[in-house]
């Protein structure tokens, strides 16, 4: 456990000869005249060596003390000071004693009194009855049974770090934040009472706007802290609160210069429980993951309205059992790191449970509180999240993949459509649709375009050095661009209830590409080059010279042996979805065509083949300059490239055949 920054006290010390209380700057004792060696008393709440643990106790009446555990023999003694033979700079011998000051003596922190012996099956029962008369859970006992048993793991959060020299600020441990929302008079006072009772040496606070005033005593007291009213008016990333409370779950410290002397720099230990209340979420989407959130509801039952002097008398025994079970497997416990739960996703989810996996070894139904409440936690999580700026993004994102309004564009990369209006053309309906672009976005949330910009950037649901603008339907677009595979990844952090790999089942992918399936009489018409009808297609596939019949065209993906046959089975369903229009529409090699010529190729060949040939007609597809080349790929895509262009894609595919077509 990390020690808490030297506070000096020099009012009083002990002789060590005859044991008089004398002033500290004495050099000789008054009653004995002995020579007084030179001391500096740390204040400390608790002291943990290889051979013992001391935990500060409080009786509410005389000073505290050392409640000290022997790991070897089980022996309990108290001490009133603690003496490790460590000596400071400037050699004054260092004297660990427990901390006395007004927080403690007016209530804001508390300790425990005694020890008393328990076992934790005993405690786990005690408190959810406990729970039970003191709290009304609206039937939802089941998270709170886990939300307090998530409040006695941070008994042992310590146990994270049990190598001193792999104790490293912000790794290798995590505490979650336990935020109870709702509304003015729902019960969150009477929660929050509940799980700090049960919490490891809780320091409360009301809404405070000064963070000083928090991560000062925290450092000292080292426990959970409990703050009320905790609704700021600015809770986003810049905020100096959200600042110290995602330090505070990933264990680092703050940093302060010193006033007097700005050379000096303060550190402050920060890491521990954070429970409070609040009526809104977070703004701050890494402040929100760090949470574990619980809505109170307002009781029909007839509870006492204030905490009666039974519920706190029993309530501070609970503080005594705990103690007992620290002090007797603190030792023994050791947190496994990479542990998973099977049907949750959520990392920092897991990560606040490990400290329960952990107890599990001498609690067994541990694990099933955690196999039947954790799900309903990660999906009330997703709820929270979806509502941030991200989360609308992501689901709006979700409903166009889910209306088929995307469109391939290279490689495993594809774009969002913007839904038009339904045209009748040649006795079919066309749907007409444009590409999305922020422009859009904006006037949908409205929102500003630089703040979705940064915001889709975040997301990373592309890879980079993607071209700005790109040439559609003889405009030019900044579209959304987006990969299936990094999409995924954000459906299932802000899609509730999303099944892992939808988009791929839901879209029918194969390979790289998405695929709807053929609607009929529907043909979408997402450009302006299909909008101008099958008369000017005829015309511009009469320019293009045709390829040999021997051509060879494989899959995008280079699975290679027995893949492929059912890839081409696949790939056969290739068609005009609801609003998916392939760009090889546009050309002369139409899906039905590549599907001809694949079956005339030869089986063994697996290699991607890309054609091309000069043709200095059109503009380039990528960007706004003039085309130099064609180039077929090998779904069937005819694509305009200028000599950058063309020279970026054979880098991009340089492990694909590229075979130059002569007339």
């Amino acid at each position: 456990m990390s020690q808490a920054k030297p506070q000096p006290q020099t009012e009083k010390t002990l002789c060590p000869s005859c044991g008089a209380s004398v002033q500290s700057n004495t050099k000789k004792c008054p009653k004995c005249h002995s020579n007084i060696e030179k001391t500096l008393l740390v204040p400390n709440p608790t002291v943990a060596t290889n051979d013992f643990l001391a935990e500060e106790i409080w009786n509410r009446k005389d000073p505290p003390k050392y409640l000290i555990y022997h790991y070897s023999s089980g022996k309990v003694e108290q001490a009133s000071q603690i003496d490790l033979g460590e000596v400071d700079s400037k050699g004054r011998k260092i004297i660990y004693t427990p901390v006395d000051n007004d927080a403690l003596r007016k209530g804001l922190v508390i300790v425990p009194s005694t020890l008393t012996e328990s076992t934790f099956r005993q405690v786990f029962s005690e408190i959810d009855e406990y729970s039970q008369r003191v709290y009304d859970s609206c039937s939802r006992d089941a998270l709170i049974k886990l939300l307090t048993r998530v409040t006695v793991g941070s008994w042992f959060l310590d146990r994270f770090i049990t190598n001193p020299h792999c104790d490293v600020a912000g790794a290798g441990k995590f505490a979650p934040i336990i935020p109870i929302r709702g509304p003015s008079q729902s019960g969150k006072n009477r929660l929050s009472f509940l799980l700090r009772i049960l919490s490891y040496r809780p320091y409360f606070e009301m809404s405070t706007y000064r963070i000083p005033s928090l991560y000062r005593p925290l450092d000292l007291w080292q426990g959970t802290l409990v703050l009320d009213e905790a609704d700021f008016a600015n809770t986003t990333e810049k905020s100096e609160l959200v600042h110290f409370l995602n330090c505070r779950a990933t264990g680092t410290p703050l940093s302060r210069q010193n006033p007097k002397n700005p050379k000096v720099t303060d550190t402050f230990t920060n890491f521990g429980l954070t429970i409070l209340t609040q009526r809104k979420p977070f703004d701050d989407n890494a402040t929100e993951s760090r949470a574990l959130p619980f809505y109170s509801e307002a009781s029909d039952k007839h509870l006492p309205v204030i905490e009666t002097d039974e519920m706190l008398k029993e309530g501070l025994s609970f503080q005594n059992k705990l103690l007992y079970l620290r002090m007797k497997y603190h030792q023994e416990i050791a947190i496994k790191k990479d542990s998973w739960i099977d049907e949750l996703v959520d990392h920092r989810l897991i990560a606040s449970l490990l400290p329960l996996l952990a107890l599990s070894r001498y609690e067994p139904t541990l694990k099933d509180t955690i196999t039947e409440t954790a799900k309903a936690v990660q999906k009330l999580k997703i709820e929270e999240k979806t509502n941030s700026m991200d989360g609308l993004l992501v689901n709006y994102f979700w409903e166009k993949i889910s209306e088929g309004l995307f469109k391939h564009w290279q490689s495993n990369t594809h774009f969002f459509l913007d839904q038009g209006g339904v045209e009748e053309q040649d006795d079919r309906e066309h749907l007409d649709c444009k590409p999305l672009t922020t422009s859009d976005l904006a006037l949908h949330f409205k929102w500003s375009s630089q703040s979705i910009r940064k915001a889709i950037k975040s997301l990373n649901i592309a890879s980079s050095g993607l071209p700005p603008f790109i040439k559609e339907g003889g405009k030019s677009y900044r579209v959304i661009f987006f990969e299936t595979e990094r999409l995924e990844k954000r459906l299932k952090e802000f899609i509730v209830d999303y099944v892992p790999k939808s988009v791929f089942q839901t879209q029918n992918l194969v390979g790289d590409r998405l695929v709807t399936e053929v609607t009929g009489v529907t043909v979408s018409t997402c450009d302006k080059e299909n909008s101008a009808g099958a008369a000017q297609q005829k015309r511009e596939e009469e320019k293009m010279p045709l390829l040999p019949k021997n051509a060879i065209f494989s899959s995008f993906d280079q699975s290679s042996g027995a893949g492929i046959g059912q890839k081409e089975k696949e790939e056969d369903n290739i068609g005009c979805g609801r609003c998916l229009s392939s760009s090889s529409q546009r050309g002369n090699f139409t899906v039905q065509k590549n599907r001809d010529l694949r079956d005339s190729r030869d089986p063994a060949a697996s290699k991607a083949l890309f054609m091309y040939w000069h043709d200095a007609s059109g503009e380039c597809s990528s960007c706004i300059k003039k085309s130099e080349y064609k180039v077929v790929t090998p779904q069937g895509d005819v694509l305009n490239k200028c000599t950058p262009c063309f020279d970026a894609l054979k880098r991009m595919f340089a492990g694909v055949e590229w075979r130059e077509h002569h007339e």
